[in-house]
């Protein structure tokens, strides 16, 4: 089943969302984004270089083994447009 929505968090933007220290109104945010079908991919190997795992973010984020910009890559092969803002 493909995402509806992907939203990608590059490195330091990553810390913003680690459920122990997240602003109250991201966390309320991020799970509304989730209740509409919002999948939140964060980079494995942002994690990695940060030390934190899934169960550390807030609830909703999975993550891409493979890395943010594979994963971009990825949904780009199947139709989905990136826009940097």
């Amino acid at each position: 089943m493909l995402p509806r929505d992907v939203e990608r968090e590059p490195g330091p933007a990553l810390r913003a969302f680690h459920s122990a220290s997240a602003n109250p109104d991201v966390s309320k945010r991020v799970g509304q984004f989730s209740k509409a079908g919002l999948e939140m991919a964060a980079c494995g190997n942002t994690m990695k270089t940060q030390n934190v795992t899934v169960n550390e973010l807030l609830p909703g984020f999975v993550v891409a083994d493979k890395g943010g910009v594979v994963r971009i890559a990825e949904l780009q092969s199947q139709g989905y447009l990136y826009l940097r803002p």
